[in-house]
């Protein structure tokens, strides 16, 4: 058995949770051992837009020194696509405090003038404190808590589900209105720079993971694959110890769960499923599968934009430069089951189709495909009443920490979500407040 150094961590799984606390800790003098298992695989998405309240994740792509900053990236644009053919822009304002979502709001032309005013009046009287914000808002749907507050059919359909989807992944109707009301909190009714868009591309994601791991050597941090699942040794309130496949053991001070929760699930022994809530509740998650198809044209694009589209099928399109001649897009949806299940063919053709009906000018131009990516957990399901179910970060079990985009953050599961997590994580381990993200 290996004996602990005064201050040491085993972390399972190298997920963007588990790699961003192995760093921190290990920047703070901790042994970092982590363990790897290919069934543990992080399924976030390959790209990903960042609004600007995803302080975090642009903290630490700055704070990586290769990394090209996210400022660099042009700001995208929000658009929604009408019934009636029209494209049109939430584009936020440069004016301070609430001024900035007030006139956002009132330019926004997607919603009808009766919309704009029941939601500006709705906010203005919570705002004022003449309206208490509702209790119950985590036992009703987004859909309905939208209805009373005067949101028209229309509106909901063409604008809040379409946003709702992109934000959250989730259904309009079978969200939970408190999580509906805690996604749309950051990007639109804090500072102005929380609503700027900018894609957070497959290779910055990439270059992400890599600068990460490449920072191991340096810091002294061991990955030990593995191709059976380790077993994790239980006492009454702790962990004993971590035992590997080859017969060692790993003992430490603190253990630290980096892994999906299906993947916890397996490693935990049938007293402490019917013994803690916390942990027995994981099995009542639900994730939410996912898939985006990538295409390229030859006609180049003017700059990047993200259409968020109402009704079935596609449920958003991305459109940035892979050249000077070349433009790419990728067409995702999340949860919609049996169009998700289309023969990759299906999927391809319906992607050109959408394509040329979002953009006529792509009527003549040749769509070629290049990827398509599956992905069974990319979301979590927040229905009414599932939020609780996300665990904190401390577990019942004294020396057990759990991380990821899954667990309790108060964001949608994200890259920002995973990030925040980690950062708990290493605050209750070192129990100090957390420092600005650094690796120099």
């Amino acid at each position: 058995m290996t004996t602990p150094s005064a201050e040491s961590v085993v972390i399972l799984g190298t997920s963007l949770a588990s790699l961003v606390a192995a760093c921190e800790l290990a920047r703070r003098g901790y042994h970092l051992t982590l363990i790897e298992h290919p069934s543990w695989a992080d399924d976030l998405s390959a790209s990903e837009h960042m609004l600007g309240c995803h302080r975090e994740l642009q903290t630490l792509l700055r704070a990586l020194p290769e990394s090209e900053p996210p400022a660099r990236t042009p700001a995208t644009p929000l658009e929604f696509f009408l019934p009636d053919g029209r494209i049109v822009s939430y584009r936020p304002t440069t004016l301070p405090g609430s001024l900035h979502w007030i006139a956002g709001l009132v330019r926004f032309r997607g919603l009808s003038w009766n919309d704009r005013w029941q939601l500006l009046s709705y906010l203005e009287r919570i705002w004022e404190q003449e309206l208490a914000a509702p209790t119950t808002l985590d036992q009703r749907t987004a859909d309905a808590w939208l209805a009373s507050i005067g949101q028209s059919p229309s509106a909901r359909e063409h604008i809040w589900s379409p946003l709702i989807r992109f934000l959250t992944g989730n259904a309009l109707t079978d969200l939970s209105a408190a999580s509906c009301a805690r996604a749309l909190t950051p990007p639109f009714l804090t500072d102005a720079r929380a609503a700027s868009c900018t894609k957070l591309s497959s290779a910055q994601r990439q270059g992400l993971y890599r600068q990460l791991k490449s920072a191991f050597s340096t810091l002294g941090i061991e990955v030990l694959a593995q191709m059976d699942l380790p077993h994790i040794q239980f006492g009454q309130h702790r962990i004993e110890h971590v035992r590997l496949s080859d017969g060692h053991s790993l003992q430490a001070t603190w253990y630290l769960s980096g892994i999906p929760h299906h993947a916890l699930l397996k490693l935990l022994p049938d007293r402490l499923l019917t013994r803690y809530g916390y942990f027995s509740q994981l099995s009542d998650l639900t994730d939410l599968s996912a898939i985006s198809v990538h295409l390229t044209g030859s006609a180049p694009a003017a700059g990047p934009r993200l259409v968020l589209l109402p009704g079935q099928g596609f449920q958003s399109v991305s459109v940035s430069t892979g050249d000077p001649s070349t433009t790419l897009y990728e067409l995702s949806v999340v949860g919609d089951v049996p169009f998700i299940e289309r023969t990759e063919a299906d999927l391809i053709g319906l992607a050109k189709q959408e394509l040329q009906r979002l953009f006529p000018a792509l009527q003549g131009v040749s769509l070629h495909s290049t990827a398509l990516h599956r992905r069974p957990r990319a979301a979590l399901s927040l229905t009414s009443g599932s939020p609780i179910l996300r665990p904190i970060q401390q577990s019942p079990v004294q020396n057990l920490l759990v991380a990821g985009s899954w667990t309790d953050t108060g964001w949608p599961t994200s890259s920002e979500s995973a990030i925040v997590s980690a950062r708990r994580c290493v605050a209750a381990i070192t129990g100090s407040g957390l420092d600005p993200i650094s690796f120099t």
